[in-house]
């Protein structure tokens, strides 16, 4: 028997930015901080690959010839054009979406430091030791990032014309 598979990968990276999510907030309900950076930034990361599915999906129905591994700004253009509205990573929602990317760049091709410093307190030291994605390692910076992402997909689902049931991962059976 014959099938037409659909296979739509970000819902999946979104439910699990979703179940991961609701981790971090079990985990403050309890008042349990342990491991909860690294929560969020296993969130982060999932709702940045959220982002880059929910682009290439988009211009994979919406955006001729489309192609993915196009830069991310071009893609963007591309979304933003068919969706009605400019791009400009500097403001609103993109600027957050941008932001989610130099995250998620940042962690990808995480670079070494190395760098000798005098510091006056262990604080100081803790500062000196950051990653460059540590300041966003927060509850409430998850929290806003996850609706931006959301708010991000319903825009595009809306202005593209795009039904949640054409969005989902499906196989249908075509036959002998």
């Amino acid at each position: 028997m014959s099938h037409r598979i659909r296979v739509y990968p970000h819902n999946d990276l979104f439910n699990l930015a979703h179940y991961q999510r609701e981790g971090i907030r079990n985990k403050l309900n309890n008042g349990d901080k342990n491991g909860l950076k690294l929560d969020c930034l296993s969130c982060l990361i999932s709702l940045a690959f959220t982002v880059e599915a929910l682009v290439n999906f988009v211009g994979h129905k919406k955006v001729p010839n489309w192609k993915e591994r196009d830069s991310y700004k071009d893609k963007m253009k591309k979304i933003c054009a068919v969706s009605g509205c400019e791009y400009d990573q500097n403001v609103g929602l993109n600027k957050t979406l941008w932001d989610l990317k130099v995250l998620r760049d940042s962690v990808a091709h995480g670079k070494p430091i190395e760098l000798e410093t005098k510091v006056k307190s262990r604080e100081e030291l803790r500062e000196k030791m950051q990653c460059s994605w540590d300041k966003n390692l927060m509850p409430e910076y998850v929290e806003s990032t996850y609706e931006v992402v959301k708010e991000f997909e319903c825009f595009l689902f809306d202005n593209c014309k795009i039904s949640i049931g054409e969005t989902l991962t499906s196989a249908v059976s075509i036959g002998k």
